[in-house]
């Protein structure tokens, strides 16, 4: 009999997790369907393959089901799939695209061909994204004649998906096209195209591209030519003019070509940037680098750590992670002083990276003087790092700092550096208030042999709160990704001797339960019922104040907003020191909207405890409804300063700066913010409006252009990006665009009449 390996092992281990991942495949909450549907990718248990193609057929979700399933590769599928893909909806078909492409089968690649004249583009899109992975030769002349989608994504993705393929009878109509093709973005994706295609059938045209009007196809003509089989001159020859080009994209592209060809003595071109009086050659130059080879590459690194400029210091910092050995360890140490935050970061980074172990009591001393909360974390991930055991005490203090990016940080580095010795203080980390410390010590514990924390993940999936769930999916999956990888691994472990022990009776998987894979659309409940709770507590005896406070809890998350407020007062009466009564009572004066009462209730609470952001973070939202606007901004401050990663108080007070008029100090919180999430369109669209009312317009245009991106049917981002652009007179692009919005958002859109007026307007100019 085969010996089962530690991967199968663990996975028969974490049945009871990967059911309650399945589970959630059909929760009324998206993020959790999608990021459950990633951690059973990183699992593999072939059990939640049934479950993921259920959910696939069910509703839209985003790629990540697609991907799931695209993990286990089950040939059994592809039927179910093939068949949903005839009877389905338009709404999920965009889906089963996707899954397709991961087979390569004929009957896939021929249904994904018949979908490129489907009515619908995000069909269309995915089709032609599946056709692309699936590198199908057939399809390369039906996506050719997908050339003349005028939706411009459409379009690149045809180019994509054909360069993909790399079928180079794809080369002389794209010829033909670009000959008759007026659009710049469309010439410079047919022009890297090319250059994949490595068709020297092309080098005509690329040539005559490399004096084209727009920048952009110069320098994909720059990069074409220097991926085509042609003869080392002559790419050279055509390379060489452009090295000291005056725009700096073209020059960056000719010299990373000329890199690639081995073909200059490129010094005497990298140190006239240096020399340059603007700013952007000089960090062109930087960026360049962290990209190519030679043997001045350090030494103009540290000029340019020395530059007055602080983006130019920035990307040099970040060329020298990228290029540093242990030889720079006295340079990264000095830059453990720079005054520049962005450059000892890296610096920091770098040491880490390297494992330089002599770093370690530099990162210690920085530790104790730096107030930057990025640069503590990441010092605690660096000296994880390095390796010096004596520095366990320091990263066990971290364990008990107030920012939770530091604590989880030292979870993991505590792990990596003592292994078996620090679970007793990973399994007190699994009370911690910050659900990604806790995940982390979840995760750390499992890898070094404790299983039993397994039990613990269960019960944080069953937890009510949305964060706690979140985390122990992540923590799941990244149990499920380390067994992929334990099995390589060729030392013995304390897991490996824990799975050792294990007998699995039974793990083989029946293809038979294929047969209920599900051939249409299953519908989703709408209504979940809620508990129901009768029994009430009427008296706040020292014996019940337990069950008290349980009843508040309850009657704030399933009640009505009002009874939940007079059980509070009442409760308050008795236990006026309460911080999560105090608590619940503000939020539930400010629900009832008696903002008065809820300030009240609040400032009582961060008096208690002034640590305390979340208090302190609605205050300052009950202190704006209640007219006092400048008191609301510092209230959310101090949140900030206590919780810098914050999301929710720190785009509170970029909508209340939004309200005051305050656009430049609103899109500072709004892009400080976006780096710890990622943005919703709306949170995007409010971003691109405050950089257009403070003067950025090239910064708004550029996030409206994401908005769409990621909502193409979003009115008002092409409405507001069409104006912006008609007053830098474009005014071809802003009508193109609105042609395009037209043909995209739904004409049951509240602003699709008002793109049609603004259409017709401009078009009478």
């Amino acid at each position: 009999m085969p010996k089962i390996s530690y991967r199968e092992k663990g996975i028969n281990l974490l049945k009871p997790i990967t059911r309650k991942l399945t589970g959630l495949l059909s929760h009324i909450n998206q993020t959790f369907r999608n990021n459950a549907a990633e951690a059973l990718s990183l699992i593999g248990d072939k059990e939640a393959v049934i479950p993921l193609v259920d959910a696939l057929l069910r509703e839209k979700q985003d790629d990540r089901i697609p991907m799931a399933l695209d993990a286990f590769k089950c040939p059994e599928v592809l039927n179910a799939l093939l068949n949903a893909f005839a009877d389905s909806e338009n709404k999920i078909k965009p889906n089963i695209a996707l899954a397709l492409g991961a087979y390569k089968d004929k009957r896939a690649a021929n249904i994904l061909i018949e979908a490129l004249n489907d009515i619908d583009p995000n069909v269309r899109y995915n089709s032609i994204t599946a056709l692309g992975k699936m590198k199908e030769y057939s399809a390369v002349s039906p996506l050719l004649a997908c050339l003349g989608e005028s939706n411009e994504w459409l379009f690149q993705n045809v180019i994509n998906s054909l360069a993909l393929i790399g079928d180079k009878k794809a080369t002389t109509p794209l010829l033909t096209f670009y000959a008759k093709e007026k659009s710049p973005g469309k010439r410079s994706a047919i022009i890297s195209a090319f250059g994949r295609l490595k068709d020297v059938s092309a080098v005509a045209t690329i040539t005559r591209a490399l004096k084209d009007e727009d920048e952009r196809v110069r320098a994909n003509a720059i990069e074409a030519m220097s991926e085509l089989p042609i003869a080392y001159e002559k790419a050279v020859a055509v390379i060489k003019p452009f090295l000291q080009d005056s725009n700096n994209r073209i020059r960056g592209n000719a010299i990373l070509a000329a890199n690639k060809l081995n073909s200059e003595d490129l010094n005497p071109i990298l140190y006239e940037m240096l020399e340059s009086p603007d700013k952007w050659v000089r960090a062109t130059l930087a960026w360049l680098l962290s990209e190519i080879n030679s043997d001045q590459t350090i030494k103009l690194i540290v000029s340019l750590l020395r530059d007055s400029d602080r983006d130019v210091k920035k990307n040099a910092a970040n060329a020298l992670v990228k290029r540093a050995s242990e030889a720079q360890t006295e340079l990264l140490i000095k830059l453990l002083n720079d005054d520049i935050p962005y450059v000892r970061l890296q610096a920091v980074i770098a040491l880490g990276k390297l494992r330089i172990k002599m770093g370690s009591e530099w990162l210690v001393n920085l530790y104790k003087t730096d107030r930057d909360p990025k640069i503590r974390s990441a010092i605690i991930t660096s000296l994880g790092s390095a390796g010096i055991k004596a520095d366990a005490i320091l990263l066990t203090e971290a364990t008990k700092d107030k920012d939770p990016r530091i604590r989880a940080n030292a979870v993991e580095s505590l792990e990596a550096l003592i292994g078996e010795k620090s679970i007793p203080t990973l399994k007190k980390m699994l009370r911690d208030s910050d659900n990604r410390t806790r995940a982390n010590a979840a995760l750390g514990l499992f890898r070094l042999g404790y299983i039993e924390v397994l039990q613990y993940l269960e019960r944080m999936l069953a937890s009510p709160d949305i964060s706690t769930k979140l985390s122990a999916i992540y923590a799941a999956g990244q149990i499920g990704k380390h067994l992929q990888e334990l099995d390589q691994i060729p030392l013995e472990n304390q897991l490996k001797q824990k799975l050792d022990k294990i007998e699995i009776k039974n793990n083989e998987y029946l293809q038979s339960t294929f047969n209920s894979l599900p051939t249409a659309m299953v519908l989703v409940p709408q209504d979940i019922p809620q508990p129901q709770y009768e029994k009430k507590v009427e008296t706040f005896s020292a014996e019940n104040r337990v069950a008290a406070r349980k009843r508040l809890a309850e009657l704030t998350k399933y009640g009505t907003t009002s009874s939940a407020y007079m059980f509070a007062c009442d409760y308050l009466k008795k236990y006026p020191n309460d911080l999560q009564a105090l608590l619940y009572a503000g939020g539930a004066a400010f629900n009832l909207k008696r903002f008065p009462e809820a300030v009240d209730y609040y400032i009582r609470a961060t008096t208690i405890d002034p640590f305390n952001a979340q208090a302190h973070c609605s205050l300052g939202m009950a202190l704006f409804k209640n007219n006092k606007p400048v008191e609301a901004t510092e209230s959310l401050l101090k949140a900030l300063r206590l919780k810098p990663d914050y999301n929710i108080a720190r785009f509170n007070l970029a909508n209340i700066y939004m309200k005051l008029n305050r656009f430049t100090e609103a899109v500072r919180h709004f892009e400080e913010g976006i780096k710890y999430e990622n943005p919703s369109p709306a949170m995007l669209s409010t971003l691109a409006y405050a950089y257009n009312k403070s003067g950025k317009h090239d910064k708004s245009i550029e996030i409206y252009r994401r908005v769409i991106s990621v909502n193409p049917n979003d009115a008002g981002a092409y409405y507001n990006l069409a104006i912006l652009l008609s007053r830098q007179g474009k005014q071809e692009v802003a009508i193109r665009l609105l042609g395009r919005a037209l043909y995209t958002v739904k004409e049951t859109s509240p602003g699709y009449n008002s793109l049609k007026t603004l259409l017709g307007s401009m078009k009478k100019l």
